[in-house]
């Protein structure tokens, strides 16, 4: 930002001068206390990172084998969706939704948002739409929730375990690790503000003293 630019407080409108952020460090508004901008943990490019990780494993998770039962030789496999679509055949049609929506496609998208507001910055150039894919990042973290359905797999695999033989597939364990991805990615990514204050690592890239 330039030397003449300031930051404003979203809840109190104070003034503030922008200053440059280390990893971890808050900026908290003088007045209220308010949360004005956070620089990222684990570093600046984390949140693009993750979320590039997570969207490559969407692909083997949802096109390998998930999970196996069977009996008495007898295995079947199943498949991301597969779960989906028995839901859907029982006459749980909002169930199926929900499950499609928060545990499969809600999930790839929200990190196709993260990674596509980090990408321009590795450009150099700025995103017009930027405002737009923030919004939505705001919206689609309530409801993707990939990990809730690793739970509920890793509960019915011990309630199934001692009534039939159970394998893990490899697509579970990628599904594990697109989950793993959107956590570390959301935990980098500021969903209360975007921050405007220079990173200390994004200073002495952009070269400035």
């Amino acid at each position: 930002m330039g030397p003449h630019e300031h930051l404003t407080c979203r809840l109190c409108g104070q003034d503030h001068r922008p200053a440059p952020l280390a990893k971890g460090e808050k900026a908290l508004c003088s007045r209220c206390g308010a949360l004005m901008a956070k620089a990222p943990t684990l570093g600046p490019d984390a949140t693009f990172v993750f979320a590039v990780t997570g969207l490559i494993l969407a692909v083997p998770s949802a096109l390998l084998p998930f999970v196996g039962a069977g009996k008495l030789g007898n295995v079947r496999m199943s498949h991301l969706l597969t779960g989906v679509g028995a839901l859907w055949e029982n006459g749980m049609q909002e169930v199926a939704l929900l499950v499609l929506l928060c545990g499969g496609l809600l999930p790839v998208a929200l990190l196709a948002v993260l990674a596509a507001l980090h990408l321009p910055a590795r450009f150099r150039w700025r995103s017009p739409v930027a405002g737009e894919l923030a919004r939505a990042a705001h919206i689609l973290e309530h409801w993707s929730i990939p990990e809730v359905q690793v739970l509920a797999v890793l509960v019915a695999l011990m309630k199934l375990g001692s009534v039939v033989d159970v394998s893990v597939g490899p697509g579970f364990w990628c599904y594990c690790g697109v989950a793993v991805s959107l956590i570390v990615a959301e935990h980098s990514f500021d969903f209360d503000t975007t921050s405007p204050f220079p990173t200390a690592a994004e200073e002495e890239a952009e070269g400035i003293p």
